[in-house]
């Protein structure tokens, strides 16, 4: 399995650009913030900004507990995707990521930066801060 990164600060349109660059490169599966997505549709897992707190947010879009993790491993092995994008804000949580989830070393990270223009970026912020 090859495993991607997608990696850009909070709330500047990561989500939202994922499936751009997921299709550009031939990727059906995408983990963003606690879930498992395929072809666009949820398949595994629970939202990580359901979570109580900042603290619980992170723990759970990396995926720390077991009972989380295990969903998202046994989904996996369901669907025995040839690649994957992993979202996170770093590339360490990317990594971190796919090492908690036992998959193999991510091997190519991509940048929001590389993919929307900084305003494009800025309006995704001010979106979310504007709408939650």
């Amino acid at each position: 399995m090859k495993v991607y990164g997608f990696v850009g600060p909070s709330g500047t349109g990561k989500s939202y650009r994922a499936q751009m660059v997921a299709s550009e490169k031939g990727i059906k599966f995408i983990i963003d913030d606690g879930l498992l997505i395929k072809d666009n549709q949820v398949v595994a897992g629970v939202s990580a900004k359901k979570a109580p707190t900042k603290i619980e947010t992170v723990k759970h879009a990396l995926f720390y507990k077991d009972e989380e993790k295990k969903v998202i491993q046994n989904a996996l092995k369901k669907y025995k995707p040839s690649n994957i994008l992993i979202l996170g804000t770093s590339d360490g949580m990317v990594q971190k990521i796919a090492a908690n989830l036992g998959l193999p070393e991510v091997s190519e990270i991509i940048y929001i930066s590389d993919v929307a223009t900084e305003e494009e970026m800025q309006t995704a912020r001010h979106i979310r801060v504007t709408e939650g």
